[in-house]
């Protein structure tokens, strides 16, 4: 995985943020889960992630990651669909994924 970002090479670059509730009493199943998934399994066209547990509501996290492109990101989702409600079953309800476009971003 590529874990530095050039604009140059990667111009058409998505940032994805999901964010993701845990059932009650569940909250140490879903950190282990969602932090091991990410790290763990390969994901063609993912360029960088991070992974955030909320300080203030104990059991809800968050994720950005970048991909390559949408496309990358799509067939990432098309593959995963067969182990999706079994990855789930932790949760609440189903996780919130954002498209995000990039409108600003400071200095490096």
């Amino acid at each position: 995985m590529n874990t530095k970002n050039d604009n140059n090479k990667y111009q058409n670059s998505v940032t994805i943020f999901i964010e993701i509730h845990a059932k009650e009493g569940e909250e140490e199943v879903t950190r282990k889960a969602f932090t091991t998934t990410i790290a763990t399994t390969e994901k063609p066209g993912l360029l960088s992630y991070e992974i955030f547990e909320d300080s203030n509501d104990p059991g809800t996290f968050y994720s950005t990651q970048e991909w390559e492109n949408i496309e990358a990101f799509h067939a990432h989702m098309s593959a995963a669909k067969s182990g999706l409600r079994e990855a789930t079953s932790m949760l609440r309800d189903t996780p919130r994924t954002s498209i995000l476009k990039c409108i600003g971003r400071s200095a490096q």
